[in-house]
């Protein structure tokens, strides 16, 4: 026998790569006694991920085998590098919390949730094992927090957790173990953070039942000494929609600094729930003081029928509403719409969305009205429109409503006024009916894309263009242009086989 086929098994099983090592602790974890648990880890030697075999032991296995670990060197600290996570898969969790009864799936569980071992696991002879009953989890996080400091153990960070999922019990264990926040999950919960340090705590509020969610930021709370927390637009998405609830909603006022809110979503959102308390608080604020947001959020309760809160509705504006002032503002208002003038700034407004740029004039940006025949104007109050921006009559641009952009598809014909200088890129891409624009004299840019995928037939360019955009009349195949002799226009149709006349021939 050779003397490499000699060797010890010890000194065989020194030799395993890094993942070979932790695969052979996991399953020493899993399924040996705590005798040979320490008999594998003084054989294999240091591991330098041993945290998931630690979690498997704490959730499974009980005290005796975590202490086999600990005593051998695991720990559930973990190294964030590039290297762990492409040969285990693993952000470096805190595997501490299948202490927990139970835990929502999010990016500190990302091992757990992967490999689908916190409900249930199975031993190698197919023996199926559940977690371990709460007493004895307790006795682990007891034994934890009096020896756990060489295995990374923070009794501060499972106190966290354990609060934020409404562990109850392990709450209590915990704090009789003498546990408290540590200053950087204090100044997490506090301070204006990173969104990757906020990525779980925001995950966590998300994940939070509503039912659960006042007594658990209270309790948040009460442990940073009624230091408020604080609040991002992040943290608000994730809560918004529990705050439906009244005791939630007065929650949220009281323990975030610098609230966002968005009334109307929660209105509708208590509408949606059927939840007439919050509104009586939104009353409470003045939310429902403007009768356009009262008779709005009546209309969204009958669509919804949602009974109870459709009734305190009505009942809110038979207690509260002045009637016959009501009739005659909204008389005055129709009055003042019927007498407006077709061209004024307040009816244009309706029709186009447009921007003031630096010199004065406007750029048109959008396309509002009803009409398949388009007149552009060529003033909006005292200022000139002097541009057709960016995608403005586009049925694909980002922003177009649905409704908008099915019109946007029919429009059959623009007229330009001539004080319009620009026509931007993709102005009026995607108008398949289009069949007539005119380009007035003064245009001297036409962007790239700005009449693709249209149904042109004829379009004549002036002499005052100086730059045509690539694939600016793409895909109009029925299309001839109109150039002057001898111009930029030419040049660019000979360029691109765009067919053309030229004028005056």
């Amino acid at each position: 026998m050779s003397a490499k086929q000699d060797r010890s098994m010890s000194d065989m099983l020194k030799e395993l790569t890094p993942a070979e090592k932790v695969a052979e602790l996991d399953y020493a974890a899993l399924n040996l006694s705590p005798e040979e648990i320490a008999e594998t880890y003084s054989r294999i030697g240091c591991v330098e991920y041993s945290a998931r075999a630690l979690g498997i032991a704490c959730r499974f296995r009980g005290v005796e085998c975590v202490r086999a670990l600990v005593e051998g060197g695991a720990s559930f600290e973990t190294p964030f590098t590039n290297y762990m996570i492409q040969t285990y898969g693993s952000y470096g969790d805190d595997l501490a919390v299948m202490l927990l009864d139970n835990f929502p799936d999010s990016r500190v569980t990302y091992f757990v949730v992967t490999h689908q071992i916190y409900g249930s696991v199975k031993k190698a002879d197919g023996t199926e094992l559940l977690p371990l009953p709460f007493e004895e989890r307790a006795e682990t996080a007891r034994y934890l927090c009096e020896n756990g400091q060489s295995a990374a153990f923070d009794a501060g960070e499972l106190l966290f957790y354990s609060i934020a999922v409404g562990d109850e019990r392990m709450t209590a264990v915990l704090k009789e173990q003498g546990a408290e926040f540590s200053e950087y999950r204090r100044r997490l919960l506090t301070e204006k953070g990173k969104p990757k340090d906020l990525c779980v705590w925001t995950c966590l509020l998300e994940r939070l039942s509503a039912e659960k969610f006042a007594g658990v930021l209270t309790r948040l709370s009460g442990e940073l000494g009624g230091e408020k927390l604080h609040c991002t637009s992040g943290i608000y998405a994730a809560i918004s929609d529990k705050l439906y609830r009244p005791e939630n909603l007065k929650c949220y006022l009281e323990i975030f600094d610098d609230p966002k809110l968005k009334k109307t979503d929660i209105m509708k959102s208590a509408i949606d729930n059927d939840a007439p308390e919050c509104l009586a608080f939104a009353e409470r604020d003045g939310w429902l003081s403007s009768p356009k947001k009262r008779d709005e959020m009546i209309q969204y309760a009958a669509e919804r029928k949602s009974a109870e809160c459709a009734a305190w509705l009505m009942d809110f504006k038979n207690r509260t509403a002045d009637i016959a002032a009501e009739r005659a503002k909204n008389e005055k208002k129709r009055e003042r719409e019927l007498n407006a003038s077709p061209d004024s700034v307040s009816e244009l407004k309706k029709i186009w969305s447009y921007k003031k740029r630096d010199d004065g004039t406007l750029i048109i940006n959008g396309y509002k009205g009803n009409r398949t025949s388009i007149t552009v104007p060529a003033r909006i109050g005292k200022s000139a429109v002097m541009a057709i921006g960016y995608g403005a009559f586009s049925p694909f641009r980002n922003g177009v409503i649905v409704k908008n952009g099915a019109l946007l598809k029919t429009i059959t014909e623009v007229t330009l006024p001539d004080s319009i200088t620009e026509i931007g890129e993709r102005a009026f891409c995607d108008c398949y009916a289009l069949r007539s624009v005119n380009i007035p004299n003064g245009v001297s840019v036409i962007g790239s894309c700005a009449f693709a995928n249209t149904a042109l037939e004829k379009i004549v360019l002036p002499h005052t263009l100086t730059y045509i955009g690539d694939r600016a009349f793409s895909n109009a195949d029925k299309l001839t242009v109109i150039v002057p002799r001898g111009s930029y226009a030419e040049e660019y149709c000979k360029k691109y086989n765009i067919p053309c006349d030229l004028k005056g021939d």
